[in-house]
């Protein structure tokens, strides 16, 4: 019974241990709202990237116009992705037809940013043609 017990702590100290290594800026919880032309974006992703090169980006999903997930600590370049059908049109396999109707300067090419900090976790996004 003392060995099953020893056995269960060293696994509990292993599955752990990794927990507190991770490299870079810590990760706070976020959310805020995302509007496009005034409305809440129906469905879309979302995606904090640091200026910080030593870590990759984070990313949720956009849904009734709220999102909420964990992001680095620090300044953010912030990409917004949403699609919606085109009525009338198919695709080259005969579904229907799909368009990012987003502008190009809140994905791709973007302009928004966002500070997070611990006590600065909202951000809101209104978005325009």
């Amino acid at each position: 019974m003392r060995s099953w017990f020893a056995v269960a702590l060293l696994a509990a100290l292993f599955a752990t241990a990794g927990c507190d290594s991770e490299k870079g800026p810590k990760k706070i919880a976020v959310s805020g709202t995302v509007k496009f032309d005034g409305q809440p974006m129906p469905d879309g992703d979302i995606m904090f990237t640091p200026d910080d090169k030593s870590v990759g980006p984070e990313g949720g999903k956009i849904k009734d116009g709220k999102y909420s997930f964990k992001v680095r600590e620090g300044k953010n370049k912030v990409q917004i992705f949403a699609t919606r059908e085109v009525p009338g049109k198919k695709g080259p396999m005969g579904e229907q037809a799909v368009e990012q109707y987003v502008p190009e300067k809140y994905n791709n090419q973007t302009t928004l940013s966002a500070e997070v900090a611990s006590g600065k976790t909202e951000h809101n996004f209104d978005l325009s043609k």
